[in-house]
């Protein structure tokens, strides 16, 4: 039998790097983990990967318990008394703007004087005030603000936006109006009433943004035949809402002087002529129905020449009742409504 070839040195130098090699590795593993060991008992208690998930998780219930109560203190009531002053919300409400019509109609500012431009809405809110205390106390409109969940809060606007005085056991019933522009996200709204460092949150209905969008007449669902409408026309009334309420008077003129027409036709003729213009229509079913719906039909002749299509008739139906229509009409033909 052969004797084994004896180890060749090149083979036992590669051997021997190896080994070396394999053991430095080794070290430099060991080095690298008790480095690590070090590092992390050096880091601080509140570091630990599991310290900062819980820490994480309290932080998280933290914050809701802070909107909880945050909503909380914003649940909105009917009323409420601070310093002494007691107050209750009679009505909330939007004041619609009738001559919103969009983007089709440019509206003049003596048809609308005082309200807000397009795209703002007005809330207004009645409230009666009584100083519960047993010393005067002073009113304040310009403690109240309107608060939207997204935006700034946005003060009161108009006259009622002053102070009185009110001595022991006094009543005060006034109003309070907020232009809001409704084209902006808004959220939930509020009305706030802020007094010495106390506040209190009071409901109020969501804005009507697109009320052009309901149907004729609001909630009431108007006739279609004038001789349907039940109340019997009050002129002189018709003669109030025609000049100041519904504001009448700044389009089509005074009806007693013919000619005072601004924009819309003149009404000075419209008993006269309102029966004739339209084939089998009764003068007062032609007015009902311009009031109604404003392109029902169209004037022939304006201020400066041929009325308008599409109307700009505002949309009045959705803010007027039956007995509105009816006094208005009577108003118009100047005898009792048929």
């Amino acid at each position: 039998m052969a004797p084994e070839d004896p180890l060749d040195p090149a083979d036992a130098a590669t051997a021997s790097a190896a080994d070396g090699e394999e053991a430095s590795t080794g070290r430099r593993r060991r080095e690298s983990r008790r480095q690590g060991r070090e590092r992390r008992a050096a880091l601080a208690w509140w570091t630990q990967p599991g310290v900062l998930v819980f820490l994480l998780a309290l932080l998280l219930v933290v914050a809701g318990w802070v909107l909880v109560i945050r909503h909380g203190q914003r649940i909105p009531v009917r009323e409420a008394t601070l310093d002494g002053l007691h107050l209750e919300l009679n009505q909330a409400r939007w004041v619609l703007d009738q001559m919103d019509h969009g983007e089709n109609f440019q509206r003049p500012s003596t048809m609308a004087p005082g309200m807000p431009e397009w795209g703002s809405q007005r809330m207004t809110l009645d409230v009666a005030f009584e100083n519960v205390s047993d010393s005067s106390r002073i009113y304040d409109g310009s403690e109240f603000s309107l608060v939207p969940e997204i935006g700034p809060p946005v003060p009161p606007v108009g006259a009622q936006v002053g102070r009185a005085p009110l001595e022991a056991g006094q009543r005060l019933n006034t109003t309070i109006h907020f232009d809001f522009d409704t084209t902006r996200p808004h959220g939930k709204l509020l009305v706030e009433w802020r007094r010495r460092g106390h506040s209190v949150f009071l409901p109020i209905p969501e804005p009507a943004e697109h009320y052009h969008l309901r149907p004729l007449g609001g909630e009431v669902a108007l006739p279609l035949d004038v001789r349907l409408l039940l109340p019997i026309g009050d002129a002189e009334r018709g003669k109030a809402l025609y000049d100041g309420t519904l504001g009448c008077i700044a389009c089509h003129g005074d009806v007693a002087r013919p000619g005072s027409n601004n924009f819309g036709p003149d009404l000075a003729l419209l008993a006269e002529e309102a029966g004739t213009r339209i084939e089998g229509v009764s003068a007062a079913q032609y007015i009902y129905d311009s009031i109604r719906e404003p392109g029902a039909f169209i004037a022939p002749h304006c201020k400066d020449g041929p009325c308008q299509t599409p109307s700009a008739m505002p949309e009045y139906a959705s803010l007027m009742t039956l007995q509105d229509f009816a006094d208005v009409v009577t108003y118009l033909l100047g005898t009792p409504q048929p």
